[in-house]
């Protein structure tokens, strides 16, 4: 009995057991297979993602505080992976295309294939350069050495299958922007990034054509804004969106792969301090009803105010007066005496701290439209994105013979009161050394001492000086100033070279005895920046201490109005030169200055000033014209060196210093009440 029992109720609960699974199973059946396209549809409306807020950089503020670059807000479009349709996605890519070209907007395309048949590879450089690029590529990619840029357009064709639907300048079109997605790991948690900074218009049309574009995101972020135009461009540089390479470099600092960061100049120099920290929203979309909740929120940390040494007012006459005087140098010379002038630099310094008050390159740029002009830019042979004042080297020509003069003085070749007779034609070892004033008039200067030497610079005196003492007082001495090493500036900079007999056997080229005459006079091997040439003078003018120099002014609080680092000066080296010798060096540059080469410029100047004149031939066009000077003479404040390539000579580079100078000194009075208010930050 109890086992029929058992048995009946054991009966039971299978038949409960099998009617519970038959129901389980045929409502799966139905919700998966009838309703499965609704339930799918419902779900994929709504998504939960994460999306970066983007902190604003930290503004760049010139010494007074007065801004440089700052942001603003701007439309970023992205792509995102909704799905593994390749099709669909090369559809977007497509439209997204067109519609950018249609409208004249850039985007990233470098994809190493013309745009248009017949293909073939594009690099740029000289042909060799673009043979050795070519090459290197191909050898990267894995493949024969002949392939043609059509094959490889195939090859990407068939990695993304891009169908023979598409047209071969179609199927470019896409592989270029892929090949941007690959090197950026676009992925479902990396959208790629297509352009920043997209005008409404553009961003309408892509909100409406949602189908069209249904996987593309747009979204609000900072944009970094250039408040002067191309004031500056050369010392401010530009941000652009990191590449895989710094990816992998600085991505355990926190960065991701749609990051911009600062590529050039004072934004990557001072990177560190201009990022700000990320904040998130964690943003859950329903797409029928159009509806978006923000489920978790992590507002971002803006980048600290990066203050700098320059002064906006004196780098608007420093870039204003060089072109202006290049320009009508070219516009007014004699052929080979200036007609060809096309670029230069300045640089000013405070004398007495190392801090870069001006510091202009020209031709120049807008930092703002860096991406659009880069390839017109590339192309222009005046190279207008270098640094002339940082990377630019030159020969000093005799703006040179301050340091043969010094280092003659000081080793005891010669005193502050010597007479010599000048003949305009200096032998030594059987060769001739002539004078620039026996070149032009067969003259001579007659018998002068060191000052007036320096004031009509007569190559005859420094030949002499020469002679006596060889080159290496020279060398020690230049080197003491600060010529041919680097400067300490944040920004990337050319060492430079002092002549000598180190330089020629680098080089495996011999050293003759007459070189030391033509190193005396800043020719032969000599190579120095305008940087390096301005804090030349300067450790002249403030009585021999070399300063490190500095364009890092302070860093001000994002939090608050308050400085939390501020720069001091640090001292490089320091001459201990007798006071009758540095009289005599200074003396003749203000003998150059009010009657020498340079008074043209300084005659009628308000006060004395120092200064000399110099000028280098080149291997072709007329000779780079080349001045240094300070002011006041007698309370030295400010240096400065001016370049002019193909100038013609230094007596035209010295209207860009008067200008320099005058802005300084005499400049306009409305900004004195904020200049002084803002000064009041540092210490």
């Amino acid at each position: 009995m109890d086992d029929k029992q058992t048995k009946k109720r054991c009966a039971v609960l299978y038949v409960l057991i099998v009617m519970f699974a038959l129901t389980a199973v045929g409502r799966l059946f139905y919700l998966q297979l009838m309703e499965g396209e609704d339930y799918r549809a419902i779900s994929d409306s709504r998504l939960a993602r994460n999306i970066p807020i983007k902190a604003p950089r930290g503004e760049i503020l010139d010494r007074y505080g007065r801004a440089l670059v700052t942001n603003r807000m701007g439309y970023t479009v992205a792509i995102a992976k909704i799905n593994d349709d390749k099709k669909a996605l090369n559809d977007v890519i497509l439209h997204m295309a067109n519609l950018f070209n249609a409208k004249g907007l850039s985007y990233d395309d470098s994809f190493p294939v013309s745009e248009e048949e017949p293909f073939s590879f594009v690099f740029s450089g000289t042909e060799e350069e673009r043979q050795q690029a070519t090459a290197g590529f191909v050898k990267n990619k894995g493949y024969k050495a002949d392939i043609t840029a059509a094959e490889v357009l195939q090859k990407y064709r068939d990695k993304y299958e891009i169908t023979e639907a598409y047209s071969a300048k179609e199927a470019r079109t896409i592989a270029g922007i892929r090949y941007e997605m690959e090197k950026r790991n676009f992925s479902s948690n990396n959208p790629y990034v297509f352009a920043t900074d997209v005008d409404i218009e553009t961003v309408t049309i892509i909100k409406e054509q949602r189908e069209t574009y249904f996987c593309v995101t747009v979204y609000n972020e900072p944009i970094r804004e250039y408040t002067s135009g191309t004031l500056a461009a050369h010392i401010l540089g530009h941000v652009g969106i990191i590449s895989s390479d710094e990816y992998v470099t600085l991505k355990s600092e926190g960065y991701g792969m749609n990051d911009f960061l600062g590529k050039q100049g004072a934004e990557k120099a001072f990177e560190e301090y201009l990022r700000g920290v990320d904040g998130t929203n964690s943003i859950e979309r329903k797409i029928r009803e159009g509806e978006t909740e923000v489920v978790y929120s992590k507002d971002p940390i803006p980048g600290h105010s990066v203050m700098l040494t320059i002064d906006k007012d004196l780098q608007w006459a420093a870039e204003e007066s060089l072109a202006r005087n290049i320009q009508k140098i070219a516009a007014t010379s004699k052929y080979g005496s200036g007609h060809d002038a096309n670029a230069g630099a300045v640089v000013a310094l405070d004398l007495n701290t190392g801090e870069v008050l001006a510091l202009a390159s020209y031709p120049t740029y807008d930092p703002a439209r860096f991406y659009e002009d880069y390839n017109a830019m590339l192309q222009n042979a005046v190279t207008p994105m270098v640094n002339r004042a940082l990377s630019g080297r030159y020969e000093p020509g005799s703006t040179f013979k301050l340091t043969t003069a010094l280092a003659a003085l000081e080793s005891g070749y010669t005193e502050p009161d010597e007479i010599i007779h000048t003949k305009g034609v200096y032998r030594y070892l059987n060769h001739d050394f002539m004078c620039n004033i026996y070149r032009t008039s067969r003259g001579n200067h007659g018998a002068i001492n060191i000052s007036q030497a320096i004031q009509h610079s007569c190559n005859y005196y420094f030949y002499e000086l020469a002679s006596r003492m060889g080159i290496e007082p020279i060398e020690e001495y230049a080197q003491k100033l600060g010529l041919g090493d680097y400067t300490g500036i944040e920004l990337e900079e050319e060492k430079g070279q002092v002549a000598g007999p180190g330089v020629r056997e680098k080089s495996g080229q011999p050293w003759y005895p007459g070189d030391v005459l033509q190193a005396a006079i800043g020719q032969s091997d000599n190579l120095f920046t305008p940087l390096q040439i301005a804090n030349y003078v300067s450790s002249l003018a403030n009585g021999g201490t070399n300063y490190e120099l500095h364009l890092l002014k302070g860093v001000k609080s994002n939090s608050a109005d308050e400085m939390i680092r501020v720069s001091m000066p640090k001292i490089k080296n320091k001459l201990d030169i007798k006071p009758e010798n540095l009289e005599a060096v200074l003396g003749g540059m203000q003998l150059a200055t009010s009657e020498g080469t340079a008074s043209a410029a300084f005659a009628d100047f308000p006060f004395k000033t120092g200064g000399k004149t110099g000028s280098a031939q080149v291997s072709q066009g007329s000779s780079n014209g080349i001045y240094v000077g300070y002011a006041p003479y007698e309370n030295p404040q400010i240096a400065v060196a001016v370049v002019i390539e193909h100038g013609g000579s230094g007596g035209n580079a010295s209207h860009v210093a008067r200008d320099v100078f005058w802005q300084y000194f005499f400049g306009a009075e409305d900004v004195a009440a904020e200049k002084t208010q803002q000064n009041t930050l540092l210490p």
